[in-house]
């Protein structure tokens, strides 16, 4: 397959995988570990992830009935920071967001005991 720098329109390109298109894209291939968590989310805010040098994507899902907030320090509260809709989900990628990927999160609710899922993507080596 041509690299990602020689590749040209008339080039035959069959990916099989995702990998194949990342690969095609940047020149090499990134390799990238899902790394799941749940956080117990109440009137207090709690951390929900650490600063990851390593982590190129985070996706937040809320399966509950209430909005979790979501920010990037204790202070978040219930009208700052970014609402994750019950039912729905938030993310945050290095592509759109840059470093903000790389930070602390915390998370808050208006109700207690609130679920919210964590998926981060997590660069691995590639030997």
């Amino acid at each position: 397959m041509p690299s990602a720098t020689s590749f040209q329109a008339s080039d035959k390109f069959n990916p099989i995988s995702a990998r194949d298109v990342i690969a095609a894209y940047f020149g090499f291939q990134i390799r990238l570990a899902p790394r799941e968590s749940t956080v117990t989310v109440g009137t207090s805010a709690v951390q929900a992830t650490k600063h990851g040098n390593a982590r190129v994507a985070v996706t937040f899902g809320n399966g509950g009935a209430n909005p979790i907030i979501v920010g990037f320090s204790s202070a978040v509260t219930t009208t700052n920071g970014y609402p994750v809709p019950a039912g729905g989900f938030l993310s945050f990628t290095w592509f759109l967001d840059g470093e903000l990927v790389l930070y602390d999160f915390w998370a808050i609710s208006g109700t207690s005991a609130q679920t919210l899922y964590v998926c981060q993507s997590i660069l691995q080596v590639v030997n």
